[in-house]
Parts: structure tokens; C-alpha cells; sequence
């Protein structure tokens, strides 16, 4: 929706400063705030790989191009992008979500479809992630003799947090929540926002909220049985309160 409100005249109707969102966290306590100076959110990167071998009976493998047994090397190879490739103090994710064959019960498949999603806190990172998973897939489809093509697409860019608006939000979190309760240095997570597109054209900050610790207020953000805590009603509402008063003295 950022991208959208952007297009459609945010920064040129309204006479904007800075941006600042918040996003709920599960695991940590309700009543807990967090944030940070420089990158607080991943890049999102949508890939796409697909591969053209040849089907055919299931009981007459040796003529075939088996897209199951090329895929599988493809998705256990991609795991050694983040483990062998990126320096270990970055941080990176490279997560298959779908793979898709056109085979059957009794026929090995001949084309196959892997999807996933790649997150990055640098665009560097994000570089070499998508330079070796090329490679990687490349190598692979070569030594079997299959053509391939790999799509790979960055839909949000990292989220990048303005010293002096972090500075800003966490002073804010410390007069409603106390100094104990406010982390302004918290680590960088792994998930993307388009707060990012924002944050890009106006200086801002993104924030964290505690969602609870336990039950379904602790299960990961976008789990069957994830439950927002309630209880931030209050105290989200309040922060923006506090957060534009003091901005605007």
C-alpha cells in the first residue's frame, strides 16, 4: 500500500516531515517497546526458478530429465547460499515456499516450478544472494541438460531507520513506557515492510511492540493461530499521542 499512497500524491497533497509505523511483535512482553538506528527490517526478494527437462514413465527413469530429482539439488543447494556464501556476521534468509511439477502418480515429470523468498539486511547481501543462487541453479541444470530461467525480484527494499527520528521514538517509548521497557538499539529482524518505500522519500523511523509472550499472543506473525493482543490498542494509540506531542512542541 506505501508504493500506492505514494503514486497517488502522499508526500505532494500533504505537507509531510517525517513517517514513523509500528508493527506488533510476537514474543515480546506487551507493554515493551524497540527500535533502532540505521537498518531495522530486511529487503523482501521474490524469486522464481523454472526448468524445462523431459517426463516419462515412472518405471523407465534413465529416459527421462527427472524435474523432481533436479529440483531437489536446486532447493538442498540453495541452503548453502546463506551457510557458505554470506560473510557469517550478515544475516540473510533464503526460504523455498513452493515447488511445483507436472508429474504424476506413475510419471516422472518433466518441467518444474520453485518459488521462494529471499530476505537480506544490505543490498550487498541481497547481491550475493542472487548472484550465487544464478550460479548455483546454473551449475546444476547444465550438469543435467535442461534449460532453466530464474527470476529474482526485490518488492521491498530494507527498511532504514534516521538517527534523529529513532532518537525521537525511543524518547517517546521511555515517557509512556519507562527507560526499562524501551530498547533503542534493538537487533535488525528479518522480515520486510513497505514502510520502506516511506522512509526512503521522508526521514522516519519504524517501531516494535510487544504482543505478548505467551499462547497464541507469542505464535509467529502469520501462524494459523496467531492472535493480536488486544491490549496494544491502548498502548499503541497512546504512543502516537505521546510520540506527536513531543514533536510538535
Amino acid at each position: 500500500g506505501a508504493k500506492t499512497m505514494i503514486d497517488e500524491g502522499l508526500f505532494t497533497k500533504f505537507s509531510i516531515d517525517e513517517v514513523y509505523a509500528m508493527h506488533n511483535i510476537p514474543g515480546m512482553e506487551v507493554g515493551t517497546f524497540a527500535t533502532r538506528k540505521g537498518t531495522i527490517t530486511s529487503s523482501e526478494n521474490l524469486f522464481e526458478i523454472s526448468f524445462e527437462g523431459k517426463g516419462g514413465h515412472a518405471a523407465l527413469p534413465h529416459m527421462t530429465k527427472d524435474a523432481i530429482m533436479i529440483g531437489s539439488q536446486i532447493i538442498s543447494a540453495l541452503q548453502t547460499i546463506v551457510s557458505r556464501k554470506l560473510d557469517p556476521v550478515e544475516k540473510g534468509v533464503v526460504s523455498v515456499t513452493e515447488f511445483i511439477t507436472d508429474g504424476k502418480k506413475n510419471i516422472l515429470p518433466g518441467n518444474g516450478l520453485i518459488k521462494g523468498d529471499a530476505r537480506a539486511l544490505s543490498d550487498k547481501s541481497n547481491q550475493i544472494i542472487e548472484k550465487n543462487m544464478r550460479q548455483l541453479v546454473k551449475g546444476i541444470c547444465d550438469a543435467y541438460g535442461v534449460s532453466h530461467e530464474v527470476s529474482y525480484k526485490t518488492t521491498c527494499p530494507v527498511t532504514l531507520n534516521e538517527s534523529e527520528q529513532a532518537e525521537s521514538a525511543t524518547k517517546a517509548a521511555m515517557t509512556l513506557l519507562g527507560e526499562e521497557n524501551s530498547d533503542g538499539d534493538c537487533e535488525p529482524r528479518l522480515f520486510s515492510e513497505d514502510f520502506s518505500i516511506m522512509s526512503a522519500v521522508k526521514p522516519g523511523c519504524f517501531v516494535l511492540m510487544g504482543n505478548g509472550t505467551t499462547g497464541s499472543h507469542a505464535s509467529p506473525l502469520h501462524a494459523s493461530n496467531y492472535d493480536f493482543n488486544d491490549e496494544l490498542l491502548v498502548i499503541g494509540s497512546s504512543y502516537w499521542t505521546e510520540l506527536v506531542e513531543q514533536q510538535l512542541k
